[in-house]
C-alpha cells in the first residue's frame, strides 16, 4: 500500500475525507494544519497545494486534492470498505455526482456564514448574505431529507456521501441553524455519530482542536 499522508484542519469539510479513511482501515499519517492559524496559506503548504485548502491526501509524496478525487481514489484503493456503491456503475456515478454536489452546491453556501466578509464588500451587508444564505441552504437541506426517506443511508448501504453531509449537518448545528425541518437528516446524523470510524475520526479532530486552543 502506498505511504499516506492526511492533511486536514479539525472542524473543516476534510472531515469527510478523515471519515472515509477510517472506515477503510487505511493506515495513514495525520497532518493537522490549522486553517484558523493560517497554516494553509504559508508559502510550505502552497508549495503542495497552491489552492490553499484542505483537505490534501500526499499519495506517495504526490499529492492529491478535492474530498470528491480522494474518495473515489480511496473508493478504488480500498475496494473492500464500499465508499461508493459497487457492481453498478450507474449508482457509482450517481454517488460521485451527489458528492460532487455536496462540495460545488452545499459546501459554498454553507461557507457565506463563517466568511460573509469574503462574498460582498458593502458595508454593514453581513446579516444580507447570511440570509440568503440561509435560503439556500434550507433548499438544499430539503434535498438531503428527501433523499433519506424511507431508508438510513443516501444510497440505501453506507457510502461516502453519508459522510459528506454528516459535516454539513454537525456545521448547522455549530452555526445555530434551524434544523427542525429535517427529521430524516438529524437521525441520520445520529446514526452517523454512532459508527466507530467517525468517533475515531472526530476524537483525532477534537485533540488537534484542543491542542490548537492550549498553544493560543
Amino acid at each position: 500500500m502506498a505511504k499516506l499522508d492526511f492533511y486536514f484542519s479539525p472542524g473543516a469539510c476534510s472531515l469527510n475525507t478523515h471519515i472515509c479513511l477510517e472506515e477503510a482501515g487505511a493506515a495513514f499519517t495525520p497532518k493537522v494544519t490549522y486553517t484558523r492559524k493560517g497554516q494553509t496559506r504559508t508559502p510550505e503548504y502552497l508549495a503542495l497545494n497552491p489552492k490553499g485548502k484542505v483537505p490534501m491526501l500526499g499519495i506517495d509524496g504526490k499529492m492529491l486534492t478535492e474530498n470528491t478525487a480522494i474518495v473515489t481514489y480511496l473508493n478504488r484503493t480500498y475496494p473492500n470498505a464500499k465508499l461508493l456503491p459497487s457492481g453498478d456503475a450507474l449508482k457509482e456515478a450517481e454517488a460521485i455526482a451527489f458528492i460532487a454536489w455536496c462540495a460545488a452546491g452545499i459546501h459554498p453556501v454553507l461557507g457565506r456564514f463563517f466568511g460573509p466578509q469574503n462574498f460582498t464588500d458593502l458595508p454593514d451587508s453581513a446579516d444580507n448574505v447570511k440570509a440568503l444564505a440561509t435560503k439556500a441552504n434550507a433548499a438544499n437541506f430539503a434535498i438531503i431529507e428527501k433523499a433519506l426517506e424511507g431508508k438510513d443511508w443516501v444510497f440505501g448501504d453506507w457510502s461516502a456521501a453519508d459522510a459528506y453531509i454528516f459535516v454539513f449537518f454537525n456545521w448547522a448545528t455549530k452555526l445555530g441553524l434551524d434544523v427542525s425541518a429535517y427529521p430524516n437528516y438529524k437521525k441520520h446524523f445520529e446514526r452517523m455519530q454512532q459508527r466507530p470510524a467517525v468517533q475515531r475520526a472526530m476524537a483525532r479532530e477534537a485533540e488537534a482542536l484542543a491542542a490548537m486552543d492550549k498553544a493560543a
